[in-house]
């Protein structure tokens, strides 16, 4: 929750697998009001495509797709635990690239790695390595380290509980607690981790649940 235009704006992230139905959502305000109205959340398409595991992971044998999982386990434990803070600092959200941006690959779909499905919570854009990527708005940054799966990685906290995190990079230009523009410079694209190619993933994630990035700049890009 926060003002904008003088008026009280909420955002929420919905889980890619949340359970389609008509869910309520309750404000209580300070002078004891409730105002309650009905959400509804409709069923996510997921489409599903076969993706295999690269050499420098171990290749496709069970032994890599079974470290594969469990690794993704731990890193997401680390990703879920980057924080977000409560006060506003964003206006506006741009692309972490310049033009053209092309989609490689997009949120939501299942990837078929041997007998798992893996669940791409991010979008693809196409880079080079070495391509700059820029903080989509103002913030500060909430992560930096390299990761088995996702390579180094950089996370900008810009406030609402709201979170862009930038993944497969080659080099990351900023540090821990540093503020950031948008626009500003933060690292470069690369091929870090779990990736048949260079490209950049973008995630956003609100209060925890990690959205479509592109349904995001549709609501609120500039």
């Amino acid at each position: 929750l926060f003002m904008e235009n003088g008026k009280v704006v909420a955002i929420y992230g919905v889980d890619l697998r949340m359970t389609p139905g008509t869910y309520p959502l309750t404000l209580t305000l300070t002078d004891g009001r409730v105002i309650q109205e009905n959400v509804v959340v409709g069923k996510k398409q997921i489409v599903s495509a076969p993706l295999g595991i690269p050499e420098t992971l171990g290749g496709n044998t069970p032994q890599a797709e079974q470290e594969l999982v469990n690794t993704l386990v731990e890193e997401w434990k680390i990703i879920n635990a980057i924080k977000s803070s409560e006060e506003k600092l964003w206006t506006k959200f741009a692309y972490p690239l310049t033009a053209p941006i092309t989609i490689t690959d997009v949120y939501g779909y299942s990837r078929q790695t041997g007998g798992s499905n893996l669940a791409h919570k991010g979008t693809d854009f196409r880079a080079a390595t070495g391509t700059p990527v820029y903080a989509i708005a103002d913030g500060k940054v909430a992560y930096v380290g390299f990761l088995r799966n996702y390579g180094n990685v950089i996370a900008i906290d810009h406030g609402t509980k709201l979170l862009s995190i930038y993944m497969h990079l080659s080099r990351v230009d900023k540090a821990l607690d540093d503020r950031v523009n948008k626009g500003e410079q933060i690292a470069l694209s690369g091929d870090t981790g779990y990736v048949l190619g260079p490209h950049l993933h973008l995630t956003i994630r609100i209060n925890n649940i990690s959205i479509d990035p592109m349904k995001f700049y549709s609501l609120l890009g500039s």
